[in-house]
């Protein structure tokens, strides 16, 4: 019994981990959490069912479908042979440019890869605008005013705060809310994530990953490059200081060698030496009388 309470309690915190997270900004700076949660049976069913009654309503209010607005905007001129052709021109050049910019050699310069980055961005804006010319219209069809209807529903249901309650008590709390930021943004992220996209898509485009990169390593070599300037500037500013002059070396002279001077030869001691056997004989001292 145990265990199994303890895996139902795993369960629902699992779910509440893995809910999708967007954080709003208030005026005062403080920044909101909220959560996107699965919907549940119920929600759906209620969900599909706003988009019956609104799309019945748009009917008897007179509102083309989208098969009649297509016609429309062909009988218009606003969608022709031309448009279609350009439109198909653009998506295949935009795929070229996308499949060569994120195929560059690491050996490409930085200024290959901005140039690439800036024509994907460039095909990419001009390919929104062409679709916005039909997108525009079509936003106004019973089709897509009933969409709208059914994201507005399960917008209202399953937008939750962190400790997992409803962000709105019901449909008509979500319609009539004061915080206009809030369902706007609420409801923009759960559109991104029916349709399986992030929060951050517009972000990570292989153009803006690109030039994102790009400016940071101009950024850090420019600060480098600060730091380098300033360090130098610092140098010259600070006061010289003298350096003592190195000892000259004193050369050694040799003296020269004294002439050594000739030994003179002793002198001869006249007589006979000293200690002479051959004594000269004393005088024969005279006779006493």
């Amino acid at each position: 019994m145990a265990d199994a309470k303890e895996n139902a309690k795993d369960a629902v915190q699992d779910v509440l981990d893995n809910r999708r997270e967007f954080t709003l900004e208030t005026p005062e700076n403080e920044i909101l959490h909220y959560y996107i949660a699965q919907p549940t049976g119920e929600d759906i069913r209620k969900a599909d069912w706003q988009y019956s009654k609104v799309y019945n309503q748009a009917i008897v209010d007179e509102f083309l479908t989208q098969a009649q607005m297509l016609d429309l905007l062909q009988e218009k001129g606003i969608v022709s042979e031309e448009y279609t052709q350009k439109l198909e021109t653009v998506r295949i050049s935009l795929g070229a440019e996308l499949f060569r910019l994120e195929n560059l050699m690491d050996e490409s310069t930085p200024e290959e890869k901005e140039t690439a980055a800036m024509e994907v961005a460039r095909l990419r804006d001009e390919l929104f605008q062409l679709n916005q010319r039909v997108n525009g219209p079509m936003a106004n069809t019973c089709e897509n005013l009933a969409e709208d209807a059914r994201t507005d529903f399960l917008t209202s249901r399953i937008v939750e705060k962190k400790d997992s309650d409803k962000a709105w008590e019901d449909f008509n709390a979500y319609r009539n809310e004061d915080n206009t930021a809030l369902s706007i943004k609420a409801r923009f992220e759960v559109m991104l994530w029916m349709q399986g996209l992030e929060s951050n898509f517009l972000e990570n485009t292989p153009e803006q990953s690109t030039l994102r990169e790009i400016a940071k390593n101009r950024l850090e070599e420019s600060v480098k490059e600060q730091a380098a300037a300033n360090a130098e500037a610092e140098a010259a500013a600070a006061p010289e200081v003298a350096e003592e002059p190195a000892p000259e070396a004193v050369e050694v002279l040799e003296l020269p060698e004294e002439p050594k001077v000739a030994e003179k030869p002793k002198k001869k001691r006249k007589g006979r030496p000293k200690g002479s056997k051959n004594k000269p004989k004393p005088k024969d001292e005279p006779k006493g009388e």
